[in-house]
Formats: C-alpha cells, structure tokens, sequence
C-alpha cells in the first residue's frame, strides 16, 4: 500500500518504506493484531520483536520477527505480520495512515535463535511426554496440561521471577502448547557477558518450569549474540564469529550449513563473488570479509571538532545450522559494522582564468546528506538563496558514485574581490570564504574556509588624441584597470558624472571617448592669431586604489576658426578668449581703446564685444578700394598686480581687431518682367527638387554661411537666423513646408541628447516663446516666397526634451548640429493644410487653435537637411 515494500525473510518478515512516501515529513509506525493498534515506541519494539532503521537516503526499514507479540500465528507454520504507517503532512500536521501486512509460511526448527540490531530472541520447541494414567490399568493415554510456573535467570547467578514480573521489567515471554519464545533487549541488567574464542558474547540464559497437579517440565532457552568481532584493515572489513558457541551447544555437535547476507537477505555464491564478499571457514572461527564500500552499506557524514568526517555501515548477517542428538538449530545474527570515523577534508579545486576575471571554485567532495547553507565572503554572510539573487553562480553537482560538489563562479567586480598590486608589474586579486554546512537528518554543522587567488599581468592604460575642426577628440584604454578604479583628469577637472553630462562622450567595458570643444573651460588656450587659436589639453590617467599616475600627456592643436566677424551693417563681433599665460585676467576687465567699451558678454574664460566701427575708439584708414577698421582688446586692470619675482613680469593682454570693407563695389539685381500679350508656355520635362538649410550672418537673411566657413562661433545669447530653401527651382506651383525641426551635439540627426526648435511646422510647444517662424516676402533675392521657410531661435538655452529646467552650464562650449524635416507641397492645394500650417496667435499664421498631430508626410516624401556645427558659447 503507498508503495511500501514487504518480504519474508525467513523466521523475518521486512516492511521497506521509500523515502518519497514521507518527503521528508516525521511518520509514526504502529503494531496491527486484528482490531488491536499499537504505537512502536524504541523500549516496545525491541521487546515486542520489532526493529525500525532508517538510512541516509530517507528509507525506513520496519523489520518484524514471526514470533513478535502482534504476529497472528497459526501453529508454527503460518504468520502474519501487519504494520499501520501515519505520515504527518506539513504545515497542517494532518495525518495520512497506510497499513501493510505479509503473511509468510516458515518451517520452524527445534530451536530457533535470532540475533537482531536491539533485541535476541530465542524459540524452543516444548517436548511433553505422553503416560498412561497410572490409577487405571491400561487406561486412556493422558497429555499433561502444563501451566507457565517459575522462570530462572542465570546473571550468571540464578535468580527466579515470575511472568508478570519479567514482562514488567522489559523482557517478553510467550508460550504455547508447544513452543516458548523468550525475548530480551541488549541493554537487560540480567544478561550477562561471555568471551568465547576472542568475541564476546551477551548471554541471555533462562530456565522456564512447568507444572500440572502432579509432574514439572523444565525447558532451557538461552541466547547469545556477538557484540564484537569486527575489524578494519585497510579498505577491508573483517568480521570473525566464533563456530563453537558454547552457551548454546556442547562439543559434539555437527555444523551442518552456514550462509552469509546482506541486510537480512542470504546472499548466494554467484552474489558474493560479484560483490566482492569472502567467507572463509576456519577450525574455530567464521571469517566473512567485505570492501568498505561494496554494495549493500552506505556511507555517513559526520561533523567532529567543525571537521568533516565519514563513515561506512553495512549490515552482514551468518546464519548457522548444527545438529546436537535429534534437535536441529538454526542461529541467526545481524551484526551491523560501522568502520572507525575518517577525516576527509573538503577539496577546493581552483579552475580560475585570470583572463576571464571570474573566480572558479569547485569544492567537493561530500555525501548526500551534506547540505550547503551559506557562504560568507569576506564579512558578509550570506544564505544560498542570497548569494544566487547577488547574481553569483553556485550550483550542486552530483556524481556517478553518489558524492556531490559545489561550484562557485565569482566575477572579480564583486565588492568582496580584494584586489592588491604586490608586483608593479602583477595584480592580485584575493577572495576569502567559509562555506557553512549542516549534515542531515542530525543537523550537525561543520564549515570549511579557504581564500582563492589569483594573479594576472597588468596591461597600463594608455591614452592618446587629435584634433578635428573644432574639438580635441580624447580617448583612453582601461588596460586591465576597472574603470571605477580609473580617475580620469582634463586640465584640472576630474571627469565626474556631473561633468560628463556636458560633453559627448562614448564609454564600453575597455575605451572611453569624449569630444571637447575648443573653447571649454577644460582647454588651456595658449594663443590668438586672427586665423584662429592654438589650444591644449592636459589629460591625466590616476589608479585610485593603488595611488599611482598611469598616464600624463598634453595634446595641442591649431584651430582656424573665425574669433571674429565684420558684418555688412558695419557691426563687429569678436570673442576674446582667456589665456594660459594670463591667470589672473579677469575677462569682465578687458576693453576696447575706449575704456567704457566693455564686453557685451563674458564667462569666466572668455569675452564676447560687438561694436559698430563708429564707436569704442575704432580707427579708419583706406588702403585702395577698401576701408580697414582697427581696434584693440586691453586689459585695463584698477590695481596693479603685484609683481612675482625681479625677473618674471606679469605678461600684457593685447588682441588686435581689424576689419575690412569694400570702398566701391557695384550690385547686381535680377528682376523679371511679364508680357501681358502672349500666355507663357512651358515644356513638360522631368527633374528632382532639392531644399539646403542655411545660417544668415544678420538678421536680414542678405548673407549666409557657407560649408567653409563651418564651425561658425556663436554664443548662447545669440539669435540665430535659419532659411530653408528650395535650390534651383522656378516653378511657382511648388512650396516648401517645415515638418520638424531640432538640435543635436552630434552630426547624426537621431542622437541623443536632442532638443525640439519645430514641432509639426509650428515653434517646439514646450518653449513657443524660443523659436519664431518668420514671413518671406519677395525681394531682390527671393523671386518665390512659397520657395523658402525662416526662422529665428532666439537664445539657444539648450533645455531637456522634457521642459525642465535648464541643464546647460554657461561656462561650457558646445558644438551643435540642426537639422529639420523638409516636405515639398503643391502651393495651390491648401484644403488640408499640409504645407500652410495652422499655429497660435503669438506664432505666424492663424490665430486659430494649433492642434498637434503627427506628421501626415510618409518617411519617403519627406527630406532631411542639416547646417553646422555651430559653435556655441
């Protein structure tokens, strides 16, 4: 029933519960005789004649003898054994009950002896003469009927008791009309020991009187069982067992068989030889011989002193069978052998790549009642479950011959990693562990501790650069330093999150890339020609842990880039840069001839003036057909500075602005005029329209940028004047419509950081007020107004997509890219708006409500402009 297992084993019958039955919930076993339920406690079992064993795997064994107090007995031939299991479900604690029962036949023997693990029985066959009755001559043949009166014990000492008494103290006492079985524990103070031939022997010798009106019986019933015998030798168990046994048989008695088993099952030749056992008979001793670890034992786990120890138990069994006059008995011993405890330190096989930067650990090897509760790295404790979500590998291999391991994968990025440089040229990496463990179903505890090592070459990391354009282009290899132990320094600013949010920059697991504009407060500018500015960066590479200086260089460039604009309104601008050579230059201070000139705007490294050539002192002269203005930027300091030493003078600050004009130049104006007398013909023909977006100098749209004139420097209070154009076009029934336009710091349209200037042809909703969208009328340059689309952003303040507040630091250069979506309608189909866009009345248009929606262009139909970089400041 529920899959538990029943066999007769001879004068045995055995119940084997499987350990998936219980899962591991506590089960009570109960004795079964007709209506009658008795719970198995260990003191009824062994004096009742049952034995309950469980091994390492969860089975349980319920052994019962044929004899034992609840076995239905039919003469000596017939038995039934029946058991009922209860099995305690958690959490609830309720019951499931199962019964089990076998019936076995078994011949008994004139005397019957059996040794179990906690009790020894003997069973005697009661011989009771048949008389004529002697008052009557020739008289009926009588059979006495004989009552239980007097039972001796010999401790040795020969003490009396009666049945009461004796099942009182724990022994057990049962007859028949023809048989006694007597049953005693090991553990009776009346047993007594006895050496024979180098084994001792427990002794439980008894003599039972019985007793009619007028004649007594007496049967002897004694047993003996070993409780030594057994050694170890090497890897082999040997078991001696005495063949002479005399508290149970005198010297003329004839050994007639002997059997050895396992468990309580005898084994045949075949099986012993295939298992390795050996039985060796000698003139006074049974020698049974079997390798630790053969089939049919197990091993144990065991925890001494927090050291981890094993053990082998197997469970032989002899049965004897000898003759003495007419009387056969069969003996029979289970003699379980348990070898001395042996220490068996865990194993820790390092499997660690260095390369890989992982710790790879295998500790094995253990049984499988070991179970690994925690580890602690270092001084953190942490359960297994902890350690699997700190994402750290740890899985239980098993094995083939029933042994486990436990493997551990630790990154060297875990906080618990140690990391030392014992060798300039050598990194260290250190990991101490206690694996914690418990042994079930004891629950003993034992741990284990080891510190993994591993070393690998350091790889410095290196740095290096160039220039483009505008910006100085860095990049640095980590080498083998982690990144987080890495300090990065531009001139005297450490590369914090903070800072990194300025710049454009690219990071992976091994390079790290920023691109620095020239101007950036990071760029130490060394000097100023009318052409441009030579500029340096001072880069510095810091191992944090170790405090070492990996990497130290400077990287200089020449940028030619306009520092100055002379504009056809006679306006120049020029943005004056703070020098290296010049510490203590307040930007604010300097000035043009004239002193009230002062900048128009200025940073903590930099100056912007714009001035009319009428003004600040500008001078005049001609050379030939041209005009030159000059000016000169000063430092006009209200104190003088203190000077350093007898030979170093602070250094004077003087930038010369000129600009130059044409005196006589001649204009050229197209205009276009219309025969009213013939209607103008056209020929069908085919080509592609093409748009440009361009940056105007003023605010008039007369001048503009060319590809060559980029990076144009301006600054973030600065308008900016933006025209998109059709290129090469006459025809009149074509227009130009504004989708989206945005600015990126970088050339690709789809990057990240962006920042919305043109929402669905109208100004970004987020900031209206940011971005104006300009009319176009027709003038000497524009013969079709429906050709172009302007716009002006007001103040570049570089907002979030999101409208917060804003993230830019006014110190920083930042190099930007525009780019807007471009759709070419048909100038007379205005039904649905597409190209002549509806916005709120504080924006071109309508002062109807600006309804917002996605673009009604497919990808295809729309064109992708761009202009830049615009250097903003």
């Amino acid at each position: 029933a529920g899959g538990i297992r029943a066999e007769c084993l001879g004068n045995r019958v055995q119940f084997t519960l499987p350990s998936s039955l219980s899962e591991g919930s506590p089960l009570e076993v109960y004795a079964v005789n007709n209506a009658q339920t008795v719970f198995l406690t260990p003191h009824l079992a062994a004096q009742c004649g049952y034995t309950q064993k469980l091994d390492p795997w969860g089975n349980t064994r319920v052994s019962a003898s044929l004899k034992s107090c609840f076995a239905e007995k039919q003469g000596d031939k017939e038995f039934k054994v029946a058991i009922q299991v209860k099995l305690y479900e958690f959490p609830k604690l309720s019951a499931k009950v199962l019964e089990a029962s076998k019936s076995c036949s078994h011949t008994v023997a004139s005397r019957e002896i059996l040794c179990e693990t906690n009790f020894m029985e003997v069973s005697v066959r009661i011989a009771i003469p048949e008389f004529k009755e002697a008052s009557v001559k020739g008289g009926p043949t009588v059979i006495p009927n004989l009552q239980l009166w007097n039972i001796l014990l010999y401790t040795p000492g020969e003490k009396a008791f009666d049945r009461e008494t004796l099942q009182g103290m724990g022994y057990n006492v049962y007859s028949s009309p023809t048989r006694l079985v007597m049953r005693s524990p090991y553990n009776m103070a009346e047993n007594f020991v006895l050496n024979v031939d180098d084994v001792d022997m427990i002794v439980f010798k008894s003599v039972v009187l019985f007793r009619d009106r007028w004649m007594m019986a007496i049967v002897e019933s004694t047993a003996a069982c070993p409780t030594n015998g057994a050694s170890v030798v090497g890897q082999m168990i040997s078991w001696r067992f005495p063949l002479h046994l005399t508290p149970l048989m005198s010297s003329e008695v004839e050994i007639l068989e002997v059997h050895m088993g396992i468990d309580g099952r005898r084994l045949t030749s075949e099986e012993m030889s295939s298992h390795n056992y050996g039985m060796i008979s000698t003139k006074s001793h049974v020698v049974v011989e079997i390798p630790i670890g053969a089939p049919g034992g197990y091993y144990k786990s065991h925890a001494v002193e927090n050291q981890y120890h094993i053990s082998y138990t197997i469970e032989p069994m002899l049965e004897l069978m000898w003759m003495e006059g007419q009387d056969k008995t069969t003996y029979k011993v289970l003699f379980p052998i348990t070898t001395p405890l042996t220490p068996c330190p865990p194993h820790i096989t390092d499997n660690t790549q260095p390369k890989q930067k992982v710790f790879e650990a295998l500790l094995s090897y253990f049984l499988p009642d070991v179970v690994l509760l925690n580890i602690t790295f270092g001084s953190e404790l942490l359960t297994v479950s902890e350690v699997i979500i700190k994402g750290i590998g740890l899985q239980e291999q098993s094995f083939p011959n029933g042994t486990k391991a436990f493997a551990l994968q630790v990154p060297f990025s875990q906080p618990y990693v140690q990391e030392k440089t014992l060798r300039p040229d050598r990194r260290t990496y250190f990991l101490p562990l206690v694996f914690g463990f418990v042994i079930l179903p004891e629950r003993a505890s034992f741990s284990y501790s080891t510190v993994l090592e591993a070393s690998s070459d350091i790889v410095r990391p290196t740095a290096g650069g160039g220039c483009s354009e505008d910006i100085f282009k860095i990049h640095v290899k980590y080498g083998s330093t982690p990144r987080s132990q890495l300090q990065i320094k531009l001139g005297q600013v450490e590369l914090s999150d903070e800072v990194l949010q300025e710049y454009e920059h690219h990071s992976n697991e091994t390079h790290f890339i920023i691109t620095v504009p020239f101007l950036a407060p990071l760029v130490a500018l060394e000097s100023v020609q009318l052409t441009g500015v030579l500029g340096r960066i001072d880069v510095e590479l810091y191992d944090t842990l170790n405090n070492l200086q990996v990497k130290d260089f400077s990287l200089a460039c020449p940028f030619f880039v306009k520092m100055s604009e002379c504009f056809s309104n006679g306006t120049i601008g020029v943005v004056v840069p703070k020098l290296e050579s010049v510490p203590r230059l307040l930007p604010g201070e300097l000035s043009l001839r004239d002193p009230a000139c002062k900048p128009y705007y200025n940073e903590a490294h930099f100056a912007f003036f714009r001035f009319d050539v009428t003004t600040c002192g500008t001078t005049r002269k001609f050379v030939g057909d041209t005009m030159k203005y000059e000016n000169v930027v000063t430092w006009k300091k209200d104190e003088p500075l203190p000077q350093t030493s007898k030979f170093h003078l602070e250094p004077e600050y003087r930038i010369y602005v000129s600009c130059v004009y044409s005196a006589n130049s001649t204009q050229s104006m197209i205009f276009h005029s219309i025969s009213h007398f013939k209607e103008p013909e056209t020929d069908v023909g085919k080509g592609e329209l093409t748009v440009s977006l361009r940056l105007s100098q003023d605010m008039v749209y007369k001048l503009f940028y060319h590809d060559g004139d980029y990076p144009v420097l301006k600054f973030l209070k600065q308008p900016l004047y933006f025209e998109v154009g059709m290129d090469n076009s006459r025809d009149s029934r074509v227009a130009v419509g504004l989708e989206n336009c945005w600015a990126t710091l970088t050339k690709d349209r789809e990057s990240q950081p962006k920042w919305d200037l043109i929402v669905d042809g109208c100004p970004n909703p987020k900031g209206p007020e940011q971005t104006i969208i300009h009319p176009v009328s027709e003038d000497d340059r524009v013969d079709i107004p429906d050709h172009f689309k302007r716009f002006e952003v007001k103040e570049f303040t570089l907002r979030e997509d999101d409208g917060s507040s804003e993230s830019e630091d006014a110190t920083v250069a930042r190099r930007v890219f525009v780019h807007c979506d471009v759709v070419i309608c048909h100038a007379e189909n205005t039904a649905d708006g597409r190209c002549y866009k509806q916005c709120a009345a504080n924006q071109i248009g309508s002062s109807s409500k600006r309804v917002r929606r996605s673009s009604s262009f497919s990808e295809e139909a729309l064109q992708h402009v761009s202009a830049g970089p615009i250097l903003l400041i």
